[in-house]
């Protein structure tokens, strides 16, 4: 008895070149936007909070940094597990290490300038922006329904 196999298990190769590969490529880069857009999104609600935050400028910039800190954070890790996925599994391993460290410094690097060069106010508002990665990654579904919607008029993703 044969059981039909999971085309998303782990060991499951997709052949170079072929229409699934085309097509996990094309929603892998997909995502990737929906991603971007939410970052984006979320720190503008970030901006918001300017008027309560003294001085303004500092905060707004801090926000903006820190935006631009979740993209490249993003775009690493795009580009880290694309790299991956080819490699053998202690390969992918180390090398999603070396990559993950590279990250946690670079991301300390920026919070600790943004800190020194404006203050806590350019501070607070580079740690929040850039913590939007996460909320968008859990909204990626809802906004790529919502952003299908808006831009390309197609209602076809169940939601």
């Amino acid at each position: 008895q044969q059981m039909d196999e999971d085309p998303d298990e782990v060991g499951d190769i997709i052949p170079v070149g072929s229409e699934r590969e085309k097509a996990e490529l094309l929603e892998a880069e997909e995502t990737l936007r929906d991603l971007r857009f939410g970052i984006v999104l979320l720190s503008a609600l970030c901006l918001f909070l300017t008027f309560f935050v003294k001085p303004h400028w500092r905060y707004a910039v801090g926000v903006v940094i820190g935006c631009v800190l979740a993209l490249f954070l993003v775009q690493k890790i795009y580009e880290s597990v694309s790299v991956c996925v080819m490699l053998d599994a202690k390969g992918a391993v180390s090398y999603a290490r070396k990559h993950v460290a590279i990250r946690y410094f670079a991301t300390f690097a920026v919070l600790a300038l943004t800190m020194f060069l404006g203050g806590i106010a350019m501070g607070a508002g580079t740690i929040l922006a850039s913590f939007t990665l996460k909320p968008s990654a859990y909204f990626q579904p809802w906004l790529r329904r919502l952003k299908r919607r808006l831009f390309k008029k197609e209602v076809k993703d169940n939601g």
